[in-house]
């Protein structure tokens, strides 16, 4: 994981019994129970054995000032309190200033200098968001604005993102390290709404079928594209969603990702003629470093595997033992390669 990337959602609602049923319904998601560090209830959205999703109530501090329903967007950050400090600098204001999450994470919520809430987390032991996700996923988040120009410096500076020209409906890429990673989107009152907002993509295997329970569990829908099959819905307590259909060019912005990983894989490549090179020539310091190239993207993504996938958020006892293994496999044949055993 990196700093910008973006890590998880959730939803603060007022009637956490009505909603749930809506999402159960809509997107086929169970809820389990867990705690915020408050002691408050905090119910965690899974399906396919994944976590995918929170959901709790409203604080009392914003139910006294009549703040609605929403959705939020969660971007990893490698330090909060620079990351709150510099937002600050930046034009942001600090709706929740840093405060535990869990047991290992640290979150804060920030509004940008045009209002739309974001919150930043340290430490997430979350994976990143996946854009090829399947049904029940967050596949993309974009915010939602009436002047790109006022709020994407304030991104750039704040998480390195690096901005594309913007095309002729206002839409304008987003990338970390040569990644498409969100766009930021301006969009007429009349279509979004008084407020400026990140908007969360869940993905969906059928688009009609989902726009039907949305209307038959009392949602309603506010907004379709048909060339990316998104539609944006309100559920019965007045949050917005995006949900948008699987397995098409939409669920990666437009088909950029796809573009952007197409063609000839070097690495993967370079790798395979090393190890056969160690396999060949009895070179244990290669193994060594192969097992070491294991260890880094499984460090920095929260999952490994071997057989089958496995993620350190849903099983981390087995998560660190693999990872482990791999540190002390590669270890060994590092030393055993430099200072081979001599008869």
């Amino acid at each position: 994981m990196a700093h910008g990337d973006f890590v998880w959602c959730d939803l603060s609602t007022y009637r956490s019994d009505v909603t749930k049923g809506f999402y159960e319904a809509v997107i086929g998601w169970s809820y389990v129970r867990d705690w915020q560090s408050n002691g408050d209830p905090y119910f965690i959205a899974s399906n396919r054995n994944r976590q995918q999703s929170g959901l709790f109530d409203m604080p009392a501090k914003y139910r006294e000032i009549g703040l609605p329903s929403f959705w939020m967007s969660y971007i990893e950050v490698s330090d909060i309190e620079d990351t709150v400090a510099r937002a600050e600098k930046l034009g942001g204001k600090i709706e929740l200033k840093p405060t535990p999450f869990f047991k290992t994470s640290r979150i804060a919520l920030i509004r940008d200098p045009l209002g739309a809430g974001f919150t930043v987390i340290e430490k997430p032991a979350l994976p990143v968001r996946d854009n090829l996700a399947s049904a029940g996923s967050m596949v993309w988040n974009a915010l939602y604005v009436s002047n790109a120009a006022a709020v994407i410096p304030f991104y750039q500076a704040l998480f390195g993102w690096i901005s594309s020209v913007g095309d002729q409906s206002g839409r304008f890429a987003m990338k970390l390290a040569k990644r498409h990673i969100s766009d930021v989107v301006e969009l007429p009152e009349e279509i979004r709404g008084a407020s400026q907002f990140w908007g969360v993509f869940i993905g969906v295997n059928d688009l009609t079928v989902a726009r039907d329970a949305v209307e038959e569990m009392c949602g309603k829908i506010l907004y379709e594209t048909s060339e990316d099959r998104s539609v944006l819905i309100q559920d019965p307590d007045g949050a917005a969603l995006f949900l948008r259909e699987t397995g098409s060019a939409a669920t990666v912005s437009e088909g950029q990702n796809v573009r952007e990983t197409a063609g000839w894989k070097w690495k993967t490549l370079l790798a395979l003629a090393i190890l056969w090179i160690g396999v060949v020539f009895e070179v244990y310091l290669i193994w060594g470093i192969l097992f070491l190239l294991w260890v880094i993207p499984a460090l920095k993504s929260g999952k490994t595997y071997l057989v089958e996938p496995i993620k350190k958020l849903e099983h981390p006892v087995l998560y660190w033992a693999l990872v482990s293994t791999w540190i002390v496999l590669s270890a060994v044949m590092i030393a055993y390669g430099l200072w081979p055993a001599t008869s």
